[in-house]
């Protein structure tokens, strides 16, 4: 009977291992979907970030180079406006002194004609000969002074107008000097900007190759770890139906002994049939003994495999951990990379503004330092042609 107990209580521990065997099966498996949805929910968070990041990126070239247009066909609207009002301005003043001009010429030439005309009355009127030659020379010489006069005015004109010709020429090569030196310097920010750009940009590729390289190492990991799963599975399912086909050959045996041993009991000489029985019947003990090793090794080893998992999906939820941490790590990373990303992009805009602004500015000023010395070029006027009325005709 106590055999009977004991071999009882061995299938009883063998039934408690494998099912607590099969319950650790169930929840590594359970835990290994659990982590293959969550890494498959972080990959498509992760492409999910991606892309969000690709399209703001694009929203907001599209958002700058529109702004960008928008504030160039202003700039253009404005300087146009600001040199057509110049240029009204300059076209006015110069009418307002050629119209002085021409009334203080024709004022001159009225006051002379009059003069000239009340000498020739006096001189028709018959006086003398001699009176007319002293008019003629007093006219002659009031004439020269006159000529003179003007003459001393328009070198005066002139010398004042070169100097003012100068004094722009030095200004203009100070302000093209100054407009040089700033567009190399804008180049140069520009280029800085651009290069750190691209940096930012390598950069941040780098780290995007570096995590889904690491993604796609734990995915590997995980498939083999379910394929070492699958085939413990399969190892506690044959052990499984090894258990219970010997479980099924044990309670024959038993069942055989059972029937066996009731008649032996009835004879006197029973002791000596027990002991008969009892040696014949240590084979099949021993039989159970070597099965139960042999089960309980197995059990050790599957259990020893299951620790092992157990460490490995440890491991594996610390490696995770570890990931979403670095994942998030770089998205704040990523986010003031893309700021200073949008501030070097909006700066390097309003630089190549600024120089734009400032290359038509120095072509603007050198048209108008072409078209200032454009009326010096042209050649003086004759004497006869400023003062064609000096020349009086003999009478």
């Amino acid at each position: 009977m106590s055999k009977k107990g004991t071999g009882g209580r061995g299938k009883g521990d063998k039934a408690e291992l494998l099912a607590a065997l099969q319950a650790a099966n169930e929840e590594l498996r359970a835990k290994l979907t659990d982590i293959q949805i969550e890494l498959q929910q972080e990959k498509s968070k992760v492409s999910r970030v991606e892309r969000e990041k690709n399209q703001e990126l694009r929203q907001v070239r599209e958002h700058e180079q529109h702004k960008n247009a928008v504030l160039l066909t202003e700039l253009k609207t404005k300087l146009h406006e600001e040199k057509m009002k110049e240029l009204q301005a300059v076209r006015e003043a110069l009418l307002r002194q050629h119209e002085a001009e021409l009334l203080r010429v024709i004022k001159i030439k009225d006051n002379e004609n009059q003069r000239l005309q009340a000498l020739l009355h006096s001189l028709r009127d018959g006086a003398p000969d001699k009176a007319k030659i002293v008019l003629l020379s007093e006219a002659k010489e009031e004439a020269k002074k006159g000529f003179e006069a003007e003459k001393i005015k328009m070198q005066q004109e002139i010398s004042e107008l070169k100097g003012a010709k100068r004094q722009v020429e030095e200004a203009l090569t100070i302000a093209v000097q100054a407009d040089k030196i700033k567009a190399a310097e804008i180049r140069s920010v520009y280029h800085l900007h651009q290069e750190e750009i691209s940096r930012i940009k390598k950069e941040c590729e780098r780290e995007i190759r570096r995590l889904m390289e690491e993604i796609k190492f734990k995915d590997r990991a995980v498939f083999v770890l379910e394929r070492e799963l699958g085939v413990q599975a399969g190892h506690a399912q044959r052990l499984q139906l090894q258990k219970e086909a010997l479980d099924e050959q044990l309670s024959q045996v038993k069942e055989a002994d059972r029937h066996l041993g009731s008649p032996r009991r009835e004879l006197p000489y029973a002791g000596g049939a027990g002991d008969a029985s009892d040696h014949s019947g240590s084979p099949e003990q021993q039989l159970d003994e070597k099965d139960a090793r042999r089960f309980q090794l197995k059990i050790a080893e599957l259990s020893a495999i299951i620790r092992k998992l157990e460490d490995r999906n440890a491991l594996l939820s610390e490696e995770r951990n570890e990931l979403l941490k670095r994942l998030r790590e770089a998205e704040s990373q990523y986010k003031p990379l893309l700021d200073k990303n949008k501030r070097l992009t909006r700066k390097n805009e309003d630089l190549s503004h600024t120089l734009r602004r400032m290359e038509n500015k120095l072509k603007f000023v050198t048209q108008e330092n072409i078209e200032m010395e454009e009326p010096f070029a042209a050649p003086a006027p004759a004497a006869e042609d400023m003062a064609p009325w000096l020349v009086l005709e003999p009478l």
